[in-house]
C-alpha cells in the first residue's frame, strides 16, 4: 500500500465557487499593521544550523532559518560555488516572501533577506489547533537538517523483501541514521501534526518504522506523477494516494529536508504581523552527466496553520544573485519560461576578485516552475499552448490576453469527441500549470510578475525597510507607491522609461503577446521590429548602469484559506557560453532551462539509464579475469533494462497518420575502462590521458556505431561524438585482461601493481534519425545513454599464486565434448 501522510490540511480545490471573475489590487494606504506582536509569537532564538548541497558540480550552503547561499552576519559572503571546486560564486542569498490582507484589511507578511536588520522565520512545525503556535524548545529541536541520499534509500530497499516490502536484516548491513532518524512524526502532545516528513508506509498502519520496511518517501517508480487529484476528504483525513503528492515526496539524488515557520518570534525583518505559516522545505540536486549537473532545486510546502483567511495574497521567491563580482550585474526575464535571470553587465566580471568569473562570465536563473493555486472559478481554464485534446486551449494565440477574465465558448475534445462548452479565460495560463487539462480548478500560477530592486541608488528602487514596502514589491509597485513602467529602469523618472504600466521587467523578446502590459503595445517602439527591452537597451537603446541587483518572481493575487496547502517549486539553471559575451550565456541559459523544465514536467524523475554492472576479478600471473554481473536489485537485472523518456517527441514527427515514437531506451551493452589512477572518475572517461576503453560488449542486433550529437557552447551547434565503434559482437560476462592500456613499451600487465577499472552500461534509442544538415530538427540527438548509478572504481592487482589454488589451464580452456545422444545442458544448444 502506498500512503503518504500528513495531517489536517484542507485544500478547497473543486468545491468552492467565486462570484467575481477578476481580482482588484488593494491600495496600500488603507492597510494597517499590527502592534501587539509579542502576544502572538514565541521567543525562539535565531536559527543557526546549516548544511551543504554538494552532490554535483554545485556546492551550496543552505541555512535552516528560511534563507540560503550565504554564511550569515559576520561571515565572508556568498556560498553558492559553481564549479564546486572553485572560488567563483553565482548566488548570494535567497528566501520566500509571502504577504496578504486579513478580514480587517490588516497586512500580514513574512520575508527574509540577510538578517542584519532582523528575522521573520524560525525553525520547527506549528500547532494545528488554530493558534499556529510554537515554543522555544521546538524551535531549538528543529534547528537542523535531515539529510539523505537516494543511494541510501536504494541500498535500504535492496535489503527488503521484493514481495511484501518488509525489511530483511542481514549481518552486512545496518540501516543508516538518515533513515532511522527521519522526522516522520510531530509531537502530538504539543499539538503538532502527527505526520510531518513524507514516508512510504509499507504496512499502511500510519506508523513510521524502518524495521517494517518504511523509508523516506522517494517516489521510486514515479507512480505519483500525473495521477488523479486528491479529494478534500483525503486531505482532511491525512492519508492520501494521488498526484498532488508528487509535490510533497522527497526528490533528488541528495536532499536536505527541514521545517520552519513565521511565528517563532517578532518579525524584526519586516515589522509585519505574523501569518501562521508552517513551511516544509527541501533543497535537492542530481548528479548527472549533462547540464542538470550544474543545477539545484527547491520545493516548499506552505501550510496556513492559522484560522483566518488572507485575500490579495502573493508568494514570491526572492534572490540576490551577486553573479561573481556583485556590482556589475544585469537582470532580465523570460516570460513564457517563467524564468528570471542574472548576467554580467560588463564583458569581464570583476577585476580579479576571488568570487569573480573574469572573461566570458556565465548566466544564472530561477525557473519558477509552479506557484500557488488560483482562486477556484468552477471551470477548467483553457491552456495557452495545446491541441485541445485534453481540454480547452488557445493554441498559442495572443487572444488569451485580451480575453482574460471573460466567459467564452470554446471547442475541444472530451472523451474523444468534440464538444463546445463555456469557460473562463485566464491569461496566467501563459506560464502557469494545469490549464486545459480536463480538471476543474487545479490551475496554479507561474511567474506573474518579474520585479527587481537595487542595493542603493534611487531610494524608491532600493531594499525594502518595512512590511508595506515588501508588499509593494510583491505587487509590482515601487516603494513610493508608483507603478512600474515599461522601458529604462522601470521607474517613472528613469532614463528611457516610456510606459505603459508593466508586470515584467526586461522581458527582451519573451512576451510577444504583450501580456506584461495587458495587451497594450509598449511605447518607444519596443517589442516590434527586433527592438526589445533589456538592460542592454533600457536607456533609450543604450545600456542601463550595471549594479548590485536583486530580483523576485511574484505569483498572485489569490486567497489563502485557513488550513490551505500550497507548493512553490523552483530550479536554478546555470550556463556559461564559450564566446559571444555575457548575452551569449543568457541565450545558452534559455536552452539549458528547457532541460530544467522537462525535469519538472516529469516530476523530477531523471532518466537513469541502465545501472552499471558489478565487476569481480580473479588475479593471476600478469593477467586478470573479469566477471560482469547485475544484482537482483539492478534495473538491468537479466539485462532487461527499459526506461521511458518523456522528452522524446510524440507522435513521430512527419508521420501521417500520426504514429507513436519509440519512447523507450533499452539496454544495449557494456563498456569497461582502465583508469590512470584511483582519483579518476566517470567524468573523465572521454579524456584519453586519464581513461581508456579496454573492453566493450553489446547485443548482436546490427548496431555497430552509435553517435551522439552534443550541443557545443563554442560553436553554437550540435557536434557529433562517436560513443560506440565496432560493436555488435554479442554480450560476454567474463573476459581476460592482459595488457596495460597506458603502457608504452612492454604492454603486459605487471605483477603486484595496482590497476583501476570502471564499468558502465549503456542503452540505445534512435526513434528518428538525426539530420546533421538540420541542427534544430526533431531527430534523436542522443541515441546513446550511459547509466549513472552504481559506477565504481575497482582496484585489481595481478600476481603469482602463493599458497593458493594453481590453475593448470588458461582462461577460455575447456574440454572437447562430443555429443553421442540426448540434448544435454537442459536442451540448450552448445556452441
Amino acid at each position: 500500500m502506498k500512503n503518504i501522510l500528513r495531517a489536517w490540511m484542507i485544500i478547497f480545490v473543486s468545491l468552492l465557487t467565486v462570484s467575481t471573475l477578476t481580482a482588484r489590487e488593494v491600495q496600500m494606504k488603507n492597510t494597517k499593521q499590527g502592534s501587539n506582536l509579542k502576544q502572538t509569537t514565541a521567543g525562539c532564538a535565531p536559527a543557526s544550523a546549516y548544511d551543504w548541497l554538494d552532490i554535483n558540480n554545485v556546492r551550496a550552503r543552505i541555512n535552516t532559518g528560511g534563507d540560503m547561499w550565504w554564511d550569515l552576519p559576520g561571515g565572508v559572503g556568498s556560498k553558492y560555488f559553481i564549479p564546486k571546486a572553485g572560488s567563483a560564486t553565482s548566488m548570494f542569498s535567497g528566501s520566500l516572501w509571502i504577504g496578504g490582507l486579513d478580514i480587517n484589511n490588516q497586512l500580514k507578511l513574512a520575508a527574509q533577506r540577510y538578517r542584519q536588520v532582523g528575522i521573520d522565520y524560525w525553525t520547527g512545525p506549528l500547532t494545528i489547533d488554530g493558534t499556529a503556535s510554537v515554543d522555544e524548545a521546538t524551535c531549538a529541536q528543529y534547528d537542523q537538517f535531515y539529510k539523505i541520499t537516494r543511494a541510501e534509500v536504494d541500498d535500504f530497499l535492496s535489503h527488503t523483501d521484493p514481495e511484501d516490502g518488509r525489511y530483511v536484516p542481514s549481518e552486512d548491513y545496518n540501516i543508516p541514521p538518515s533513515i532511522l532518524n527521519w522526522p516522520a512524526h510531530g509531537d502530538v502532545s504539543k499539538g503538532q501534526s502527527y505526520y510531518l516528513a513524507p514516508f512510504y508506509d509499507v504496512l499502511g498502519d500510519g506508523e513510521y518504522d524502518p524495521y517494517s520496511g518504511d523509508y523516506p518517501y522517494y517516489d521510486i517508480s514515479n507512480d505519483l506523477c500525473k495521477t488523479e487529484v486528491i479529494t478534500p476528504e483525503e486531505e482532511f483525513q491525512g492519508t492520501v494516494t494521488g498526484s498532488i503528492l508528487a509535490d510533497q515526496v522527497i526528490k533528488g539524488d541528495q536532499t536536505l529536508w527541514w521545517v520552519f515557520n513565521d511565528k517563532g518570534n517578532i518579525h524584526t525583518e519586516t515589522s509585519g504581523s505574523a501569518i501562521g505559516l508552517e513551511i516544509r522545505a527541501q533543497a535537492f540536486a542530481f548528479a548527472t552527466n549533462d547540464v542538470i549537473n550544474n543545477m539545484t532545486f527547491y520545493s516548499y510546502e506552505v501550510i496556513n496553520r492559522s484560522t483566518f483567511e488572507l485575500t490579495q495574497t502573493y508568494f514570491s521567491p526572492w534572490v540576490d544573485t551577486d553573479l561573481g563580482y556583485a556590482f556589475d550585474d544585469f537582470v532580465g526575464c523570460d516570460v513564457g519560461r517563467g524564468l528570471g535571470y542574472c548576467y554580467n553587465g560588463k564583458a569581464i566580471d570583476g577585476s580579479g576578485e576571488v568570487e569573480a568569473y573574469g572573461e566570458q562570465p556565465p548566466a544564472i536563473g530561477v525557473d519558477f516552475f509552479q506557484g500557488p493555486y488560483m482562486d477556484p472559478d468552477g471551470y477548467d481554464n483553457p491552456s495557452f499552448e495545446g491541441d485541445s485534446v485534453a481540454g480547452p486551449s488557445f493554441g498559442g494565440t495572443c487572444e488569451i490576453v485580451t480575453q482574460d477574465g471573460f466567459l467564452r465558448e470554446m471547442t475541444y475534445y472530451t472523451e474523444g469527441a468534440l464538444t463546445t462548452q463555456p469557460t473562463i479565460v485566464r491569461s496566467a495560463a501563459i506560464n502557469g500549470v494545469n490549464f486545459g487539462n480536463g480538471i476543474v480548478d487545479d490551475e496554479r500560477y507561474g511567474m506573474r510578475r518579474f520585479v527587481y530592486h537595487n542595493n542603493g541608488g534611487n531610494p524608491n528602487q532600493s531594499d525594502p525597510t518595512n512590511a508595506p514596502e515588501y508588499y509593494n514589491y510583491l505587487r509590482g509597485i515601487w516603494k513610493d507607491n508608483t507603478k512600474m513602467l515599461y522601458g529604462g529602469t522601470a521607474y517613472l523618472t528613469g532614463a528611457g522609461t516610456v510606459g505603459p504600466e508593466c508586470n515584467f521587467m526586461f522581458p527582451f523578446d519573451s512576451d510577444p503577446c504583450n501580456w506584461g502590459t495587458n495587451g497594450l503595445p509598449p511605447n518607444g517602439g519596443y517589442n516590434q521590429n527586433g527592438f526589445y527591452w533589456s538592460e542592454e537597451t533600457g536607456d533609450n537603446g543604450g545600456p542601463n548602469p550595471p549594479a548590485d541587483r536583486r530580483f523576485m518572481q511574484s505569483a498572485g493575487p489569490f486567497t489563502l484559506d485557513p488550513g490551505a496547502v500550497n507548493y512553490i517549486t523552483v530550479g536554478i539553471p546555470w550556463a556559461r557560453a564559450q564566446s559571444g559575451g555575457p548575452w551569449a550565456s543568457v541565450e545558452l541559459l534559455r536552452v539549458v532551462d528547457d532541460k530544467c523544465q522537462a525535469l519538472f514536467d516529469n516530476c523530477f524523475k531523471v532518466i537513469d539509464g541502465p545501472t552499471a554492472p558489478d565487476l569481480s576479478f580473479v588475479e593471476l600471473d600478469r593477467e586478470l579475469v573479469v566477471y560482469i554481473s547485475n544484482s537482483a536489485t539492478s534495473n538491468n537485472y537479466l539485462e532487461k533494462y527499459e526506461e521511458f523518456d518523456p522528452n522524446i517527441i510524440q507522435p513521430l514527427p512527419g508521420s501521417d497518420p500520426p504514429v507513436p515514437s519509440d519512447g523507450y531506451y533499452r539496454f544495449e551493452g557494456y563498456q569497461i575502462f582502465q583508469l590512470k589512477n584511483a582519483q579518476v572518475s566517470v567524468d573523465n572517461i572521454y579524456d584519453p590521458d586519464l581513461a581508456r576503453l579496454v573492453a566493450q560488449y553489446d547485443i548482436k542486433n546490427g548496431i555497430t556505431k552509435i553517435v551522439n550529437f552534443n550541443y557545443s557552447d563554442y560553436l553554437g551547434a550540435n557536434v557529433p561524438v562517436l560513443e560506440v565503434d565496432g560493436g555488435d559482437n554479442g554480450i560476454e560476462h567474463s573476459f581476460v585482461l592482459s595488457q596495460d592500456a597506458f603502457a608504452t613499451d612492454d604492454v603486459r600487465l605487471v605483477n603486484n601493481k595496482q590497476y583501476y577499472y570502471l564499468a558502465i552500461a549503456y542503452a540505445y534509442n534512435n526513434y528518428l534519425q538525426y539530420g546533421v544538415d538540420f541542427p534544430y530538427s526533431q531527430g534523436q540527438t542522443h541515441p546513446y545513454l550511459a547509466g549513472r548509478k552504481n559506477i565504481k572504481t575497482y582496484p585489481a592487482m595481478p600476481h603469482l599464486t602463493v599458497n593458493g589454488t594453481v590453475l593448470n589451464s588458461n582462461y577460455g580452456d575447456s574440454p572437447k565434448i562430443t555429443r553421442i545422444m540426448g540434448n544435454g545442458n537442459g536442451g540448450m544448444n552448445l556452441d
